[in-house]
């Protein structure tokens, strides 16, 4: 779904990532699970591309859900895959940190299970390696199409990096803001929950550097896009709190 001039929402049902149309090329953001490689393939074929316009892969952050089939497509498309240098490590396949809480407290809840589930069946409940990773740093405009600014927002992990399109007015959050609760279910701006957080405090901290942006569209890696702009966005994120 095109959900901006240029700009196609991909979602295998979990989890959101985009697809980037500048010049003829493609720059994709964030790679979904490990199973949503072939929604890649269809979407790209669907806009009239094909994988040798793919430039560049750029990751929010080294969560399975979101590195997916990265090194996939580092490798069928000769692409480079570009992360925050601080989750480096964890996207080469180094031990994952436990988080602030465990998952335990979530086993009441649907959305939980549809969550686990649905990651479980898209093979995204465990990073699959990237054996080639490029970095980025806070402020940083990258030479890749559509040319992203990288704005860090630590918290959810400690790279997590929001991707500024300044041109387009449109900023690709992944999880250091999401408008549904991939745990609960919750609708509306919030940070990830406590049970897929390093640090929610430094989460609810690091958005403000979400509401400096001259956005106009968020695009969350789980729930809708926001169109209400970045400032109402982090004001209700703040209003929810942890979960």
């Amino acid at each position: 779904m095109e959900v901006a001039k240029g700009i196609h929402r991909l979602s295998g049902g979990v989890v959101n990532f985009y697809l980037l149309e500048d010049g003829g090329k493609l720059t994709l953001l964030d790679a979904g699970a490990p199973g949503d490689w072939q929604l890649l393939v269809r979407s790209v074929a669907e806009i009239g591309r094909s994988l040798d316009d793919l430039e560049a892969v750029l990751l929010t952050h080294a969560h399975s859900d979101h590195t997916g089939f990265a090194e996939r497509a580092r490798t069928s498309a000769a692409v480079r895959v570009w992360i925050h240098r601080e989750d480096e490590a964890i996207a080469k396949g180094g031990k994952q940190p436990k988080n602030e809480a465990g998952i335990g407290r979530y086993l009441l809840r649907v959305e939980a299970y549809r969550t686990l589930f649905g990651l479980l069946f898209r093979g995204g409940v465990k990073i699959v390696p990237i054996h080639e990773v490029s970095t980025f740093a806070d402020g940083e405009t990258l030479d890749v199409p559509g040319r992203p600014r990288v704005v860090h927002v630590p918290g959810h992990t400690p790279g997590c990096s929001a991707l500024f399109l300044e041109s387009r007015r449109a900023v690709v959050t992944g999880d250091s803001l999401v408008t549904r609760n991939p745990f609960t279910g919750r609708v509306g701006p919030q940070v990830a929950p406590d049970g897929l957080n390093r640090d929610t405090a430094q989460a609810l901290r690091s958005l403000d550097a979400l509401a400096a942006l001259p956005a106009d569209l968020l695009l969350p890696g789980h729930g809708d896009p926001w169109t209400e702009g970045p400032v109402e966005a982090v004001r209700r994120a703040r209003a929810a709190g942890p979960s």
